[in-house]
């Protein structure tokens, strides 16, 4: 019942301003005398109303507590361009709207607008169009639940149950049910990823979200790995393409040149230009599809591409397209179309 929710919100506030130093979930759960999940949705609630709410491990548990001063309502000061930052990031989270990662940013950006000078709250509505983003992506709408339960997980620590399907599993079959260890979620242009424990496995995996058909909570903890780092587990990744990291080199062609200059394809390029205009680039990544496609696409302008076999993989893209192709126009040619 909605009355009976609010009435231990309530409670939960209360109980927070007498204990300065925090609650630990368990132990607001025995005040209040609800579950554990319930009152970490209480204080999701409560944040999502404004109150002024952290949390920090202590130990492995999570203590909650009120930041001092928050009933004095917070004055920001912000410049023109950290607004305009701020309207480009949530843009930017456009593809990843029903999540808990867009909403909450659009939710933070309406409180600090709500917190702005008339005058500069009228310039920031009315400069909407300044900046704008890629409306594309994937559509996370329906799988909004699932993504806060793994963000949950993570926040507190919690070994999830999940059914999940393997790249290359035909249709809609559902996966069996494993557990995971949830770690760290990465947002990148192909979607949103887990990285997380197999206990099946007994190794460090990458999920992409899209592929779980189910996610649910256990009671179960798990201790982050001492140094674990995301960022030095994807960093030999090409794209999200897993794999032992390979020793890549390839020229690209002068017209194309400056392509390769202005932009990285993967934070371990060496780009250097060589006389003709051409460029040599290397990298340490991954071999697979995602590489075999960037390449491929640079049609003729690549050559000298090492190791041999990605050398080998784009010239059968190359022959696989050109058989396709004169296929389809012989076909046409001879009335079969």
């Amino acid at each position: 019942m909605r009355g009976e929710a609010f009435a231990r919100q309530l409670r939960l506030l209360a109980l927070l301003e007498v204990r300065p130093e925090g609650v630990e979930l368990e132990e607001a759960a025995g005040e209040l005398g609800t579950q554990r999940r319930t009152v970490y949705r209480d204080f999701r609630v409560l944040e999502d109303a404004g109150f002024p709410l952290t949390s920090a491990l202590d130990g492995r548990r999570a203590r909650w507590r009120m930041l001092e001063g928050y009933r004095h309502r917070l004055q920001l000061s912000l410049s023109w361009s950290e607004l305009v930052a701020l309207m480009a990031a949530r843009k930017l989270m456009s593809g990843l709207a029903g999540t808990v990662l867009h909403d909450g940013a659009a939710s933070a950006l309406e409180k600090i607008r709500a917190t702005l000078p008339k005058g500069l709250a009228d310039h920031f509505r009315a400069s909407e169009g300044l900046v704008s983003a890629p409306q594309g992506g994937r559509d996370y709408r329906s799988r909004g639940e699932l993504v806060q339960r793994l963000v949950e997980a993570i926040d507190e620590r919690l070994t999830v149950a999940a059914r999940y399907r393997s790249r290359g599993a035909k249709g809609r079959r559902r996966g069996a049910e494993r557990k995971l260890d949830p770690y760290h979620l990465r947002v990148a242009e192909e979607g949103i990823y887990l990285i997380a424990r197999c206990h099946r496995s007994g190794g460090e995996k990458l999920f992409l979200v899209d592929r779980f058909d189910a996610v649910r909570l256990t009671e179960e903890r798990f201790a982050l790995p001492q140094g674990f780092s995301a960022e030095e587990m994807l960093r030999p990744r090409f794209g999200m393409w897993s794999g032992r990291p390979r020793k890549v080199r390839f020229t690209v062609a002068p017209e194309l040149a400056d392509l390769l200059m202005e932009r990285k394809v993967h934070p371990s390029q060496v780009a250097q230009r060589r006389s003709d205009g051409s460029v040599e680039v290397r990298l340490e990544v991954a071999l697979g599809p995602p590489l075999v496609a960037y390449l491929t696409g640079l049609g003729a302008a690549v050559s000298g591409i090492e190791p041999r076999e990605l050398r080998g993989a784009v010239a059968r893209e190359h022959r696989s397209a050109l058989a396709g192709l004169e296929g389809s126009v012989s076909r046409r040619d001879t009335g079969g179309e």
